[in-house]
């Protein structure tokens, strides 16, 4: 038996496609984050099994999940994620027939409209499937992982991912993203930063995902890619930043309202 784990917030556009993708599995549980759209009604409806926990990570939110899977084996999928035919075929295939406890499966990511194979997005493998009784649990707060027992294994085929699918979403992942980031620099006791610091994470991040990671070397939207992963780094350091302040940005400006009225708005 295998049950698939879904993690959604606000996917009313992708639950759909999501779940029909698994419809093969014995069991497909949603562990939805207090979406305000009409995730769950639309996950329920396909036939999923929904549960409702506050998110705090991903981490937590995937440990907490497995306590909800009956099935031997548990596949992990994003909303943004489908399994592929191929992909169903060889998993049902592999459960029945392995000595391995855990498979990493590629990724093939559709970025900004095309399918994209350089660097960081081929293959891109996740360690997605796990026998429950070797699953030991998920950790870290930003790009999380599986810990398990035993052997792991690779798959032929590979989920399809449609990622980046627009600007904004981007950006907005990257705005989550950089907050969880910069709060652990912050409490690891990172240096802290100066306009020298700025300017050597810029050039030194753009080097990376231009020429190393070869952004630059992928037409427009591999260039864009590079300058989105860029901007999102410089964003954690200015998040950072603002963290290390003796004083938070907020109370800086109402201290400025409250002097600006005692000295009747002289300034």
């Amino acid at each position: 038996m295998i049950s698939v784990i879904i993690l959604t917030k606000n996917e009313k556009e992708r639950i759909h496609a999501c779940i029909e993708s698994v419809k093969w599995a014995d069991e497909i549980i949603v562990i939805d984050s207090n979406s305000s759209d009409n995730t769950t009604e639309l996950a329920i409806k396909n036939g999923a099994k929904v549960y409702t926990r506050t998110f705090d990570n991903y981490a937590n939110q995937k440990n907490w999940a497995m306590g909800k899977a009956s099935g031997e084996w548990v596949l992990y999928l994003d909303a943004d994620e489908r399994v592929l035919f191929g992909l169903k075929e060889e998993i049902l295939s592999l459960i029945n027939s392995t000595d391995c406890s855990a498979f990493a499966i590629s990724r093939r990511n559709i970025i900004l409209g095309q399918e994209k194979k350089y660097g960081p997005f081929w293959p891109d493998w996740v360690i997605r499937l796990v026998k429950k009784d070797y699953f030991q649990n998920w950790v870290g707060e930003v790009h999380e992982h599986m810990e398990f027992k035993g052997k792991l294994g690779y798959t032929n085929n590979s989920f399809l991912h449609l990622t980046h699918r627009n600007v904004e979403q981007i950006i907005l992942k990257n705005l989550h993203w950089s907050k969880i980031d910069a709060k652990l620099r912050l409490e690891v006791c990172h240096p802290e930063m100066s306009g020298w610091r700025f300017l050597r994470i810029l050039f030194s991040e753009l080097f990376y995902q231009g020429f190393i990671r070869r952004g630059f070397f992928n037409g427009t939207v591999g260039t864009i890619d590079a300058l989105m992963q860029t901007f999102s780094l410089v964003t954690t350091y200015v998040r950072l930043w603002e963290m290390q302040q003796s004083k938070s940005l907020d109370k800086v400006y109402r201290d400025v309202d409250s002097k600006l009225i005692k000295d009747d708005f002289k300034f």
